[in-house]
């Protein structure tokens, strides 16, 4: 009995001893598993550190022991030609309150909190409050004001609040923070020209309009930043290479304007702009010999010190290099050049006006334009005319029969040479183009109304860079407001360039005598031309329609008038456009831009040289 008992037993203890062995390769498998899978794990999250993330990393790592820091580079200045600056960049400064966390600092300032208080608010010319409610009693660190000036910022410093006789503790409590603002020194002065400093929908500064607009990226420079490794302490390691980048400057642009111009230019303009009731003003001088512009001027105008001022947005607009406009009769001119030039109509050519009117079939012989007539601005006849006597009595009917003895081609080619329908490319921001229609959509009436200045269009700037043809014996300079762009490695001077000449100077001097008339045989008021006959002068008047914005046709008592002259008529030193948009007083050239234009001239015809006739 014993012995089956023991039989019994060992067989009950083998199988036991057989499930045990399974139970711990069970877990021997299930370590091995997790070990492999946890092994698993960190190789992926290695490889992700080490090779998908390691910039991240690596920049964490440099952040522990490096420094770095960005200083601010001074932009550039823009200057006018005798060397008055119209904008640069001037120090302002954040202030922050601030403290460590010492007690025995905390409990000198707080001691004296109300003093610190009273005292920088006197200083900044504020309310205690707005000071009071920022010191609590908790603060490390907290803002106070920013963009004060230096003179300012050197009195908060020198503020002796927690010192006394014995101990000087000035500036204590208060950190200053550099910064920079642009500044126009002379306001409104040229700043069509100038455009300003903005900010962009992330509160970054941008340069819109004008110079600093078109030309930001140069005037800007670069930012500069310094490097420095560090111990464990944040101390700086001496030894340790450094290597600063240094800030470099913006570039410096000096314009041809002339302050002394431009002054009384902005001045006169004002006046006759709120004179006439007109919407606005624009006004351009011009030395056709090289092509400097010597004051370019609008009205409304804006100070850039504060152009946020400003609600309307079209006011930025330098509206001289950005109006696109029907012009009207100062094409005249350059009809009667182009005319004279291509051979087809003699000097002393003659056109007969009995009616009033030109019949548009009649000349034309197309059949959608029987009944239709184009009139003389009077609508009264002139008769027989000569080429000089058309620009006087600025006669739409006899400058298109005019117009028409010339081939279309050539008549579309020379326009073009005189810039119509050419971008110019001044270097300011909001410079637009004309418009001039594809010449193989030409017909006979584009040819009739383009020859008096409807149906064609184009800038200020790209209609005195036409006529300056004909003041210049017939070669057209490129405009050109900047003189030179400097920095501290070089300077880069602008020179006179021509861009092309459309007509001999025996056609120019012609058409340029003819103008003459425009001035002293009634082309303009009588007492104007009393007022301008001591000098010889050219010029040409323009009264043009407005045209609809939202369809075809033009506005009905609404004109834009312009008038150009150029003087000494036979050796022109100067040329100048003046033109006023949609004047309510009158709507003709004669009663709104010829007053400005002369009343600009009397004024700085001493600045510019020009004589008196012999």
């Amino acid at each position: 009995m014993s012995r089956l008992n023991h039989l019994h037993s060992s067989k009950h203890k083998g199988k036991k001893s057989s499930v045990g062995a399974k139970i711990q390769r069970n877990n021997y498998n299930l370590v091995i598993a997790l070990l492999t899978i946890f092994g698993f794990i960190i190789l992926i999250q290695a490889f992700r550190w080490q090779v998908l993330e390691s910039e991240k990393f690596t920049t964490m790592a440099k952040q522990q022991y490096t420094d770095k820091g960005k200083q601010t580079a001074e932009r550039g200045m823009i200057l006018a030609n005798d060397g008055t600056i119209l904008a640069v960049d001037q120090p302002i400064w954040n202030v922050y309150a601030s403290l460590s966390t010492d007690e025995r600092e905390r409990e000198l300032f707080f001691s004296k909190k109300d003093l610190f208080i009273s005292t920088i608010s006197s200083i900044l010319a504020v309310e205690n409050s707005t000071i009071a409610d920022k010191i609590t009693d908790d603060f490390v660190y907290v803002n106070l004001v920013k963009g004060i000036n230096t003179e300012k910022k050197i009195a908060l410093a020198s503020a002796n609040i927690f010192g006394d006789e014995d101990t000087n503790r000035a500036g204590f409590g208060l950190y200053f923070e550099r910064a920079l603002k642009r500044v126009y020194p002379n306001g409104e002065l040229a700043s069509h020209v100038l455009g300003f400093i903005g900010k962009d929908s992330e509160g970054n500064d941008l340069g819109q309009y004008g110079i600093e607009g078109f030309y930001f990226g140069d005037i800007r420079g670069k930012e500069g930043y310094t490097y420095e490794e560090k111990d464990s302490l944040g101390n700086t390691i001496l030894t340790a290479e450094y290597e600063p980048v240094l800030p470099r400057s913006g570039k410096d642009f000096t314009l041809t304007i002339k302050p002394s111009l431009q002054n009384k230019v902005e001045k006169i303009l004002k006046e006759n702009v709120e004179r006439t009731g007109s919407k606005s003003g624009s006004v351009i001088i011009m030395d056709p010999r090289t092509g400097e512009i010597l004051s370019m001027a609008n009205y409304p105008s804006y100070n850039p010190n504060e152009y946020w001022r400003i609600s309307d947005p079209w006011v930025f607009k330098n509206l001289a290099v950005a109006d696109v406009y029907e012009y009207g009769s100062v094409q005249k001119p350059i009809t009667v050049a182009i005319a004279l030039e291509s051979g087809s109509v003699p000097a002393d050519y003659k056109c007969n006006d009995p009616t009033g009117y030109l019949d548009l079939y009649e000349v034309t012989k197309y059949q959608d334009l029987k009944g239709r007539k184009i009139y003389q601005w009077d609508r009264r006849p002139d008769g027989l005319q000569t080429l000089a006597d058309m620009l006087k009595n600025s006669s739409n009917p006899c400058i298109a029969r005019t117009a028409l003895e010339v081939d279309t081609d050539y008549f579309y080619k020379k326009l073009k040479e005189f810039g119509l329908g050419t971008f110019i490319g001044i270097g300011l921001q909001e410079e637009s183009n004309s418009y001039l229609r594809a010449y193989e959509l030409w017909t006979r009436l584009d040819i009739i109304t383009a020859s008096y200045g409807q149906g064609i269009s184009a800038t200020p700037l790209q209609v005195i860079s036409a006529i300056s043809a004909i003041a210049n014996h017939g070669v057209r300079m490129r405009p050109y407001i900047i003189s030179s762009i400097s920095d501290d490695k070089e300077i880069i001077n602008f020179k006179p360039q021509i861009l092309s000449e459309p007509i001999s100077a025996e056609t120019a001097d012609s058409v340029a005598e003819m103008m003459t008339h425009v001035i002293e045989d009634g082309g303009i008021n009588i007492k104007y031309i009393r007022q301008l006959q001591d000098y010889y002068i050219a010029g040409k008047t323009g009264t043009a329609q407005v045209a609809k914005k939202d369809g075809g046709g033009y506005e009905e008592d609404k004109t834009i008038t312009t008038f150009i002259g150029f003087a000494p008529a036979d050796n022109a030193k100067m040329v100048m456009l003046t033109r006023l948009e949609e004047p309510k007083n009158d709507q003709y050239a004669a009663g709104t831009v010829v007053p400005l234009w002369t009343e600009i001239f009397l004024n700085i015809v001493n600045d510019l040289e020009i004589s008196k006739r012999n």
